[in-house]
């Protein structure tokens, strides 16, 4: 737009060839760099920890028969059509060249010439291809084809090829957006100004090459990888040659490229969604220090509910900053006031946090048995307007007591691509079309139901199954939408990764 508005009426055609070859180079670099930037989302609503385990129902939904590609988001049809345009053009631009290679093959000139002339009887009009002139003398006069040899010579001396081998497969490839087609017109008409302007530069009179020109004018281009003495031959090229040079002065407008450019690059620039939450009073509290006073120490193990050890499990006093974490046998040691009872919280990423008040007992190893929690996700709002899921409560923040000792929770919980809001977006968007599918085959989606997902350590959606359903529809296109998950994040415990158990409970 830049090109069309300020600069395709200016005479400066070098500074234009360069401008249009870099804008379209960038304009497709910047794409592979997009700039991110940071959206905070409000978000009022408090995650709800469901306990399902008594409900569990391991009943596995096959052969469902509405299909849904799981991570794909290229539609089917169009990603086809698109391919059959690359497969079109891509033929098109080989056969077109077929014909020129051929004669260059049967001529086989030799040495290394900066340019190489083949008469033939097989092209009317003329054209260089790379670096080979292509002439048919029969359609010329002799005094004509010195201006021709001089017209074509330009494009071959400045290497207008490089631009057109550029342009072409920028063509083939995205042949379905109409810019490219004006960058390749836009591209080749100033390389026939530039060409033009090389042969008046040797004292041709504009008159007389006008009159050659409007002898090729009902040509057509031979090739797209060509060019052509009659390419883009009307009154605005014709006026060029005439044209009082253009001042140096205007060149600056080549600065409205920049603004341009900058609001291109916000204008798609990738939002990064993060969710601001309000925490409870009791977690955003800092942590109280412990007095000083006689400690003691004591020790225990921390087991899943089938006995295993766990390792890597937090172990914190109550209140405090103080604590540890379990080793690799799921056994930990701890300094805890003398004075009795003594509160531990124990948590790990993925179970239960366990609260436990115990007294001091010399010689004693306590144990203490987490249970895997299930976490459920608040669908409903996902339809309210301006609300988004909220990430899982967060762990305690580091801090440090007035005594020096800290212990940090370093906890972290799954994360969907994108964060809770993506989550969101990608459970409605599957709603609807579960919905439509139903409506084609003349049923209605409606129901409730309650799918369980587990997301290992690779960040995985596994172990789908269905706890609860009040319709079989409803069951299967839940299950649908948790099988088409993309890959998680996996949650951590001090660094190492941990599976996590989910439901998500929905209603259509």
């Amino acid at each position: 737009m830049v090109y069309w508005v300020f600069l395709r009426k200016l005479t400066h055609f070098k500074a234009n060839r360069l401008f249009l070859l870099l804008t379209l180079i960038v304009s497709i670099l910047i794409s592979f760099f997009p700039l991110q930037y940071d959206v905070i989302v409000d978000s009022s609503t408090e995650l709800q920890f469901l306990d399902l385990s008594d409900d569990l129902n391991q009943e596995v939904i096959g052969g469902f028969e509405i299909e849904e590609s799981n991570n794909s988001t290229i539609p089917l049809i169009p990603f086809i059509i698109y391919l059959g345009g690359i497969f079109f053009f891509l033929i098109r631009l080989i056969y077109q060249s077929i014909k020129p290679i051929h004669i260059i093959l049967k001529n086989k000139p030799k040495g290394k010439a900066s340019h190489v002339v083949l008469e033939n009887d097989q092209f009317e009009f003329p054209f260089s291809f790379f670096k080979y002139i292509f002439i048919n003398p029969t359609h010329h006069k002799q005094e004509e084809l010195d201006d021709i040899l001089a017209h074509e010579k330009v494009h071959i001396r400045e290497r207008h090829w490089i631009d057109l081998i550029i342009i072409e497969l920028l063509t083939v490839i995205f042949w379905f957006n109409p810019f490219i087609w004006f960058f390749e017109h836009s591209m080749k008409q100033n390389h026939e100004y530039l060409a033009d302007e090389g042969v008046l530069s040797r004292g041709q009179t504009p008159v007389r090459y006008q009159a050659l020109l409007v002898n090729q004018l009902m040509g057509m281009q031979v090739i797209g990888l060509s060019n052509s003495l009659n390419f883009a031959l009307g009154p605005n090229r014709l006026k060029m040659m005439t044209k009082q040079k253009t001042s140096k002065k205007k060149l600056l407008r080549l600065i409205w490229g920049i603004p341009v450019l900058a609001i291109l690059l916000v204008a798609f620039a990738k939002p990064n969604y993060k969710e601001s939450i309000q925490l409870k009073e009791e977690v955003t509290k800092t942590p109280l220090s412990l007095p000083k006073e006689k400690k003691v120490v004591i020790t225990g193990k921390v087991v899943t509910e089938n006995g295993e050890a766990l390792p890597g499990a937090s172990v914190v006093i109550k209140g405090s900053t103080i604590g540890t974490s379990t080793n690799m046998e799921g056994e930990f040691k701890l300094e805890v006031p003398g004075k009795n009872p003594t509160t531990l919280v124990i948590s790990f990423v993925g179970f239960e946090s366990h609260l436990s008040t115990i007294s001091y007992k010399k010689d004693y190893q306590w144990v203490f048995r987490m249970e895997r929690a299930v976490i459920g996700i608040d669908t409903k709002s996902m339809f309210l307007e301006g609300e988004v899921p909220p990430p899982p409560p967060p762990t305690a923040p580091k801090s440090t007591s007035k005594e020096g000792e800290t212990f940090v929770i370093v906890e972290e919980m799954p994360s969907y691509p994108g964060g809770y809001y993506q989550l969101g977006q990608y459970v409605k968007k599957m709603s609807k079309k579960l919905d439509q599918k139903f409506s084609t085959i003349g049923k209605k989606l409606e129901g409730k139901a309650i799918v369980g997902f587990t997301i290992n350590t690779k960040g995985e959606v596994t172990n789908i199954h269905i706890k609860k359903k009040t319709t079989e529809a409803a069951a299967k296109a839940l299950y649908k939408i948790v099988e088409g998950m993309e890959n998680w994040k996996p949650g951590k415990q001090r660094g190492k990764a941990v599976s996590v158990d989910y439901a998500m409970d929905f209603e259509f």
